[in-house]
């Protein structure tokens, strides 16, 4: 039976593993949807979580913050369940963390192993990667996508439907409204500066895979070349076998935005995009 402290207040459909521990003054709605929570759980202290959200295992979640919340969006109902919120294991959020439940068909979607400090925000309609780090006042807008092991800078800030993708790091009180590739560095608001060299030394991925993406930053951010220029160059190379070439190509084909710029306030150019 779940360890719940006598002030902690459950209400509609809560459904809470066995070993859950729930602290002093949490509360648990679950009248506009259910609330089910995994094995292993904590949540600290005065947390409030409203359904429709399930939440995996091993989740630490810390005072003040609050999961499965509705959109902010005038024209959205807050009582209405929506797509709800799916947390998977092992995340932590630090005090003040907020994520709000999707309102379209997909849910909000959080993977695993990611790290929310305080005040970090997930915009409703969300999909977080894995091995994902938000500092301190890190926004997203709703419907972004954080691929996985990006790291995303205090008070940085992401736009809505915007695509960060695998291994990026944006830096503190920067953000994008543009897409911006594997393994980028974002260092000012919609600039792209270098490659994130260090997280791709750290990352799994073999030498010849870390030359790869060093050559193809070079091609998109170190050339002269159009955007159509540059994918068809990937395209011509991935078809060859470049499975690192691969992975960009299959950005350009997700991406919804345009790419954010690089280090020359000119490039990529646009023409013909």
């Amino acid at each position: 039976m779940a360890d719940i402290h006598d002030t902690a207040i459950l209400t509609g459909d809560v459904q809470l593993a066995d070993d859950v521990v729930v602290g002093p003054g949490c509360i648990f709605d679950g009248t506009v949807g259910p609330v089910v929570v995994g094995g292993g759980c904590r949540f600290v202290a005065r947390t409030y979580v409203t359904g429709p959200t399930t939440i995996g295992t091993g989740n630490t979640i810390w005072p003040g913050a609050s999961l499965g919340t509705p959109p902010q969006d005038v024209n959205y109902d807050p009582f209405k369940a929506g797509s709800g919120l799916i947390i998977g294991n092992d995340n932590v959020f630090r005090e003040c963390a907020t994520v709000h439940r999707g309102k379209t068909e997909a849910p909000t979607r959080i993977g695993d192993g990611n790290y929310f400090m305080t005040s970090a925000h997930v915009g409703h309609d969300s999909q977080v990667g894995n091995g994902v780090v938000m500092a301190t006042g890190a926004m997203l807008g709703g419907h972004t996508i954080i691929e996985d092991k990006v790291i995303l800078g205090g008070a940085s800030t992401i736009h809505q439907f915007v695509r960060i993708s695998r291994g990026c790091m944006v830096a503190g009180l920067s953000g994008s409204t543009c897409d911006v590739p594997p393994w980028c560095m974002v260092t000012s608001v919609n600039r792209i500066t270098t490659q994130n060299v260090v997280g791709l030394r750290r990352s799994e991925l073999s030498e010849d895979e870390v030359k790869s993406h060093r050559d193809v930053f070079k091609i998109m951010y170190r050339s002269s070349k159009t955007v159509p220029d540059i994918k068809a160059t990937l395209q011509a190379m991935a078809d060859e076998g470049d499975g690192v070439a691969g992975e960009y190509v299959a950005f350009f084909n997700a991406s919804t935005r345009p790419l954010c710029p690089g280090p020359n306030r000119s490039g990529p150019r646009r023409s013909g995009r």
